[in-house]
């Protein structure tokens, strides 16, 4: 995994000219939000989602990674089906990729291996006997993933036991816990922030800015895919 690296592969060229021709048809408020939210976006922090089958919570979780400028959601369906709610999300899951495993007998071991190969901490957010606090975080260690369980049983075992750092949020008051919604939106936000003033390289690369401009593109402009191919055609003849 790479962060901060000053990269652009020239096979993309193509897609890079198609990017500028899809900018003639958004408006220029459009695209400077485009360039904003990227200059923000990070895939150094990451989030998990296993068996999360409340709409609502689900939905919720995608729009406070969208505000906190996550870009990817690993959703894991081993007995429930990941739904999302709209009128909740407000169409956050447009703008963030949304990655599925659901193929599997145990899709959370999938998911854990696939992120440990790319990286990533596998961290658990839960009340543990080794967990470390909001607060003392520490972001140096290089990239991780923070898993979400249900809140009625948590995360599973195989979560648990294959997890290299556990994460809580320290509370005071009679209640032992938040719901998912809210707990990802406290630790998003602290670590978020915590991340944007650290010295840790937390910026997509050029070649991701690209990817993902491209895929907002493609989705903001009406039958963009007839555009591309007239566009590509054209290109082709000349």
């Amino acid at each position: 995994m790479h962060f901060c690296t000053p990269f652009f592969n020239f096979a993309n060229m193509k897609k890079f000219e198609l990017i500028n021709y899809l900018q003639n048809f958004v408006t220029e408020d459009r695209l400077k939000t485009f360039n904003k939210v990227l200059s923000q976006r990070t895939r150094y922090l990451t989030v998990a989602l296993e068996d999360i089958y409340q709409p609502h919570n689900a939905s919720a979780v995608l729009r406070s990674m969208d505000c906190f400028g996550v870009q990817d959601a690993h959703i894991i369906e081993n007995q429930n089906e990941y739904r999302v709610n709209p009128d909740v999300a407000l169409g956050a899951s447009k703008w963030i990729n949304l990655h599925y495993y659901n193929k599997r007998s145990d899709n959370s071991l999938e998911a854990i291996e696939h992120l440990k190969k790319k990286g990533y901490r596998i961290v658990s957010t839960t009340p543990h006997s080794h967990e470390v606090e909001l607060e003392e975080f520490d972001l140096e260690k290089g990239p991780f993933v923070l898993f979400f369980g249900t809140e009625l049983t948590g995360l599973t075992a195989n979560v648990l036991d294959n997890s290299d750092e556990f994460l809580k949020i320290p509370m005071y008051g009679f209640t032992e816990s938040f719901n998912i919604s809210v707990s990802a939106a406290v630790i998003l936000h602290h670590l978020s922030w915590k991340l944007r003033k650290s010295d840790v390289c937390w910026e997509l690369s050029e070649e991701e800015k690209i990817d993902l401009k491209f895929e907002w593109l493609k989705k903001s402009v009406k039958r963009s895919n007839l555009l591309i191919d007239k566009f590509l055609s054209q290109r082709t003849n000349l």
